[in-house]
């Protein structure tokens, strides 16, 4: 099974998809974040305690968060990560605004630019470790 990271600051989201997958027995799987910055701290912890095995290996981060928008995570992100395997990223967005979708696409470790609400299917495939195979790239 996959680990994964969702920073998502509508109450909702995180919610509904932490508490579904959660009641699935996978909650050590499904770590949730309501701002970017928790996560930032979360992975800069696992860097500095060597536990790169408990890195997600798939974010999905929301692109507008109170405390940093996901340009902002994703250079902080690209830091913490560097000379590392680096985990999928999924940028969530409630628009599909070209504008930021091509912001956020221009970093390799961007996966997808994902409109919500994303399915909650999408999320089960990648804790199954099945892999996405619709990448942009």
């Amino acid at each position: 099974m996959k680990k994964i990271a969702i920073v998502d600051d509508t109450p909702g989201f995180v919610r509904i998809e932490g508490g579904r997958l959660k009641e699935q027995t996978i909650k050590n799987q499904v770590k949730c974040f309501r701002k970017a910055s928790g996560l930032l701290s979360y992975l800069e912890q696992l860097k500095h305690k060597h536990s790169l095995d408990d890195f997600p290996d798939y974010i999905l981060i929301d692109i507008h968060l109170p405390d940093m928008d996901a340009t902002a995570f994703l250079d902080r992100f690209e830091l913490i990560v560097a000379n590392m395997e680096t985990p999928e990223i999924f940028i969530l967005a409630s628009s599909g605004s070209k504008k930021n979708r091509d912001l956020a696409m221009q970093y390799s470790f961007v996966s997808a630019y994902l409109e919500k609400p994303v399915p909650s299917d999408f999320i089960e495939v990648l804790i199954a470790g099945k892999g996405v195979d619709d990448s942009p790239h």
